[in-house]
């Protein structure tokens, strides 16, 4: 294989890699997002937001109808440890330490809907107080 070969091959297979995580990327800016008040941009939140996202898309059809379980630190820090609680119920964990109310409504058509779930168990809004969103408007994102 010659040299402008393996470098268009290369090229390919990175451009392909920077397509798969921009999918997940936060949007650069709040224009057309749902909700109102913080969402989170700093690096290291960006990159956990992409690779648990890019991850779950993964397992769309191993968590159909499961019961899912959404929100922050919080519910991300579970683990698969929960599951023992719930015999007999297919649950899933969407938590994403750092995530916001309106990060949430960014990501619940393709993390959580697109599951068919049986419900939702939800647990958001401490990093919005420490971004000093207020009651109303963490209230008005979980409408």
């Amino acid at each position: 294989m010659n040299t402008k070969r393996i470098f268009l091959l290369l090229s390919f297979v990175f451009a392909l890699d920077l397509l798969g995580a921009s999918k997940f990327a936060i949007p650069a800016n709040d224009e057309g997002l749902p909700g109102e008040g913080p969402i989170r941009r700093y690096q290291w939140f960006q990159n956990l937001w992409e690779k648990k996202r890019t991850g779950w898309a993964k397992q769309v059809k191993q968590d159909q109808g499961a019961l899912v379980f959404l929100g922050d630190s919080i519910t991300q820090g579970w683990d698969d440890n929960f599951r023992g609680h719930f015999k007999g119920v297919k649950v899933a964990n969407r938590g994403i330490s750092g995530d916001t109310t309106r990060g949430v409504l960014i990501r619940l058509k393709e993390d959580v809907l697109s599951l068919n779930p049986k419900g939702v168990v939800i647990l958001i809004g401490t990093n919005d107080l420490e971004e000093k969103a207020t009651p109303e408007v963490i209230a008005g994102n979980l409408k």
